[in-house]
């Protein structure tokens, strides 16, 4: 592997802990690879090194580029965050404090937070729904607030509200521990906490690494922070990522993590990536201008290794009808030239701004995928397959038992409490089996489906396989369009042929849900995309659609300085996914002319862009003396 000599300093740097700021299309991923090919050749032990990411896919991405690099990295440890604090803590229960466990994914976590809001709230419809009580808890977890604090400075609930809900969340608590369930924030938050107050457990798993890798750092949250932070008395850190880009603060992300490492680590080392090579000079000179346009000082301005290329194109329309025409239209011009399809991609705000842009692609049957969507293993029909399947991973999964037994016929959910408040009680799966056994007399087939998945729990292929194949007829009643949907059951199998347990296999997914169109076999499609599920992909052709004021900014953030600020990462991300052309599209259909804010106007990043930056069109009649803010809006 060559790099350059920004990239070979960072790699090379005998720094303790350092922070290498690496802007798009820097090489990022490459850096961390060949960082980590050069301790293992400079003779750290496969073992004590670890890789830490946001997404399965990119430890995935990374661990078989490390591999095509480095003979030897079978120890190596590359995963999510929460796959090592997972992984870590399920060999050293006792430190951690725990027996058996079930993660739970989203659903599972509402369907919960449902039951304890109406055991504490019953009818009050002044306390906020499950969802929306699941969304303030979790970001106060991962904060590292105690909820109630963060409930009555972050919210408008009321006194006695806000005491009603910290009892609905004392009472969720109460329900996960008793039926064995860590969710998502568990396993940082205990992790983090025992590490943070038990010296000698942070010795010890500190003590067992030499190097921990961290990628894309500015999306680290607090407890990720305190986890990193506690690792670094004992292990040296490197930690790659872009200012530029944090773009997560909804879930908890904190920009500090990037902007004050200097000053929170000892002998700590900053390093900077800035010559991309991802795009042209014309498309950075869009994307440099916007950071420069800021109050914070993000210092970075970004070379195109590849040079000159076209300018990128504004386009503006009367309605976002004729915009989203436009623009699968000028996609499907240039497949007609002789493009793949693949070379385009359509970059949305929200997904509610995708709408129209997917009606055309349906309506000129182009192949399309939509990134951004649910994920498989949060489907229904696939949640239903994997009941019975978790039942045997955690006989004290209320939830998995709730809905394997409700999809049998004659099964209510009464019945269904009645079946499973003994089985869930019971002190081992062996005995809540024969109880089951017991109960399900009626219902034979129920329990001999669970019977053969235990004794199958070695292959998970298998236990999906006789999965499918028992409740196929339970499901193909229940649910539309079956032969799409059982589809999924196939590529379900295949994603479980890659683990030897069924627990590893069922955690894998639920740590980081695997979208039906990762496992597409046409690759030759469009792809339409929310900005966030944008990071770490790029295209030849990139469409940012939807560029008004309402957008970047987002409404929503419209008062908030540093949610606005946010804004402008999110459209920075948008604009440097694009290699060789960039049209950022608008239609003035698409907002107000409110007045409200700061100056008398509303925020709009693209109010000064530059004209010499952008080739400025005016498509469908659109005239140029007609203004977003009565003043022209590119000068």
């Amino acid at each position: 592997m060559e790099f350059n000599e920004e990239q070979l300093a960072a790699i090379q740097t005998s720094g303790r802990n350092v922070l290498v700021l690496a802007g798009a299309g820097t090489g990022k991923t490459r850096t961390i690879i060949g960082r980590a090919r050069h301790l293992l050749s400079s003779g750290t032990p496969p073992e004590r090194l670890a890789i830490l990411t946001f997404t399965r896919r990119a430890a995935s991405e990374i661990g078989e580029r490390l591999r095509g690099a480095t003979a030897d990295v079978s120890g190596v440890f590359a995963g999510t965050f929460h796959r090592f604090c997972l992984r870590t803590m399920s060999s050293r229960r006792k430190w951690f404090d725990f027996n058996d466990l079930t993660v739970m994914d989203r659903d599972d976590q509402i369907q919960l937070m449902k039951l304890a809001r109406g055991e504490i709230a019953g009818k009050n419809k002044t306390v906020p729904q499950a969802a929306e009580l699941l969304s303030k808890y979790s970001y106060a977890r991962n904060t590292n607030q105690p909820p109630k604090d963060y409930l009555e400075s972050y919210t408008d609930l009321t006194p006695s509200e806000i005491n009603v809900v910290t009892k609905v969340f004392a009472r969720y608590k109460e329900r996960k521990a008793a039926g064995g369930y860590f969710d998502y924030d568990d396993i940082l938050h205990r992790f983090a906490l025992v590490l943070r107050n038990d010296a000698e457990v942070r010795r010890r798993i500190g003590a067992g690494l030499d190097y921990v890798l961290v990628d894309e750092m500015q999306d680290t949250n607090p407890l990720q922070w305190l986890i990193l932070e506690s690792l670094a008395e004992h292990a040296k850190l490197f930690c790659v990522g872009d200012d530029a880009q944090s773009i997560y603060a909804f879930r908890g992300a904190d920009f500090k993590n990037v902007h004050t490492f200097g000053r929170r680590l000892p002998d700590a080392e900053t390093l900077k990536l800035t010559m991309n090579y991802r795009s042209t000079q014309p498309v950075l000179d869009v994307s440099n201008w916007l950071l420069s346009a800021s109050s914070l000082k993000y210092n970075k301005r970004l070379q195109a290794t590849r040079g000159g290329g076209a300018k990128p194109t504004f386009v503006d329309f009367d309605t976002n009808f004729e915009e989203a025409e436009w623009v699968v239209g000028d996609i499907a011009d240039r497949y007609q030239e002789g493009t793949r399809w693949e070379a385009n991609m359509i970059l949305c705000r929200t997904a509610a701004a995708s709408r129209p842009f997917e009606a055309q692609l349906i309506e000129r049957k182009i192949p399309y995928r939509f990134v951004g969507g649910i994920g498989l293993l949060q489907t229904a029909h696939v949640r239903d397959l994997l009941a019975p399947l978790r039942i045997v991973i955690n006989h004290r999964d209320e939830l998995a038992w709730m809905r394997y037994l409700t999809a049998w016929p004659r099964i209510g959910e009464v019945t269904a409490t009645r079946i499973l408040r003994d089985c869930v009680a019971a002190d081992s799966s062996g005995l809540s089996f024969e109880i089951a056994k017991e109960k399900l007399a009626g219902w034979p087939d129920a329990y001999e489906l669970l019977e053969r998945i235990g004794a199958l729990g070695s292959n998970p292929a298998a236990c999906v396989e006789i999965a499918a194949e028992r409740m196929e007829h339970l499901l193909e009643s229940k649910y539309d369009s079956w032969d799409r949907r059982k589809k999924d059951f196939t590529l379900l199998e295949e994603l479980a042929k890659r683990h030897k347990t069924l627990q590893g296999f069922v955690e894998t997914y639920t740590l980081d849900p695997v979208n039906a169109t990762e496992l597409e076999e046409q690759d030759d499609l469009v792809t339409l995309i929310t900005v966030h599920s944008a990071k770490g992909t790029e295209s030849d052709v990139c469409y940012v659609v939807a560029a008004h004021s309402q957008n970047y900014p987002h409404s929503r953030s419209q008062g908030d300085e540093d949610a606005v600020e946010e804004e402008r990462r999110v459209l920075y991300v948008a604009l440097t996914r694009a290699k060789d052309e960039l049209f950022i599209t608008r239609s003035p259909a698409q907002f107000s002319y409110r007045r409200a804010f700061v100056g008398g106007y509303e925020e709009y990043f693209l109010q000064d862009l530059p004209s010499d930056l952008v080739i400025h069109k005016f498509e469908s009649g659109y005239s140029p003396r007609r203004s977003y803010l009565d003043e022209d809006v590119i000068r």
